[in-house]
């Protein structure tokens, strides 16, 4: 069996020192007992991380990170897990000296020593993830672009085919949509077909009828056509006489309705 020599303690913290140095995450340690909650220790990726030097960071709170994109709210979760001393992780947008903006996914840890307060505070840079996310995001909208494509079929007459389930999101864009398109084409007539409308809930007929509304406002009525005739007479039948919408089995319909 190999004997473990016993590190010293001068060798011990040099090692610690090291290790904290060569860590990939950046980190400080504040002094919860001080007013303002002061930086009393930054290792050496904290200063490679913001680009500012020990002598621009100690003695300073970590507001310094801060920026105008940076949430409001989320500061305020921090400033809470800090003055209850409970532990805390989220991600914030911060900056660097250089004014470059990044995602900081930190990690808070209150501790106590010797009866005094302090709080721990990890910083990683996840700002590939982050922006990766967003082009998934950027994609997904893309898409969902595609999938409502607004066909103008006369001067005054536009169309859109609905396919598949439509989900809140959805709604939301056909809305915006349609109302950008009406506005920029002064169109009177917009047709939305639903043949191909996978019928999950109820709520997918209110938001016909709120798109009616809305369109309604700008001066355009709204034709639904693709529908069954018991769907039809479910549509028929609203409660409120004005929210009726004009229902039709087929385009063909709809047009030779509006063109007489």
């Amino acid at each position: 069996m190999i004997e473990i020599k016993k590190l010293t303690q001068a060798v011990q913290r040099q090692l610690m020192e090291e290790i904290i140095n060569g860590s990939r995450v950046g980190a400080l340690v504040t002094d919860a007992s001080k007013e303002d909650n002061p930086i009393i220790f930054a290792n050496k990726t904290f200063e490679t991380l913001t680009g500012y030097t020990q002598e621009e960071i100690l003695g300073r709170n970590c507001r310094f990170l801060q920026g105008k994109d940076t949430d409001p709210t989320t500061v305020s979760k921090i400033r809470r897990a800090v003055s209850e001393r409970v532990p805390l992780t989220i991600v914030l947008k911060n900056y660097k000296k250089d004014g470059t903006l990044f995602w900081n996914r930190l990690n808070l840890r209150p501790i106590i020593i010797d009866n005094v307060p302090y709080c721990i505070g990890t910083q990683t840079d996840v700002s590939v993830q982050y922006r990766q996310i967003e082009e998934l995001h950027t994609k997904d909208y893309e898409i969902e672009q595609l999938m409502l494509p607004i066909m103008r079929i006369y001067d005054n007459l536009a169309a859109v085919s609905l396919i598949g389930q439509m989900t809140e999101e959805r709604f939301n864009l056909l809305i915006t949509k349609l109302s950008d398109y009406v506005h920029s084409n002064e169109v009177d007539h917009v047709m939305i077909d639903i043949t191909g409308l996978y019928w999950q809930q109820g709520t997918s007929i209110d938001r016909l009828l709120e798109i009616q509304q809305v369109l309604k406002l700008m001066g355009c009525q709204l034709y639904i056509t693709g529908i069954t005739p018991v769907l039809a007479h479910k549509l028929a039948t609203a409660k409120d006489p004005q929210q009726v919408l004009k229902t039709f089995s087929s385009i063909q319909q709809a047009i030779f309705h509006i063109q007489r």
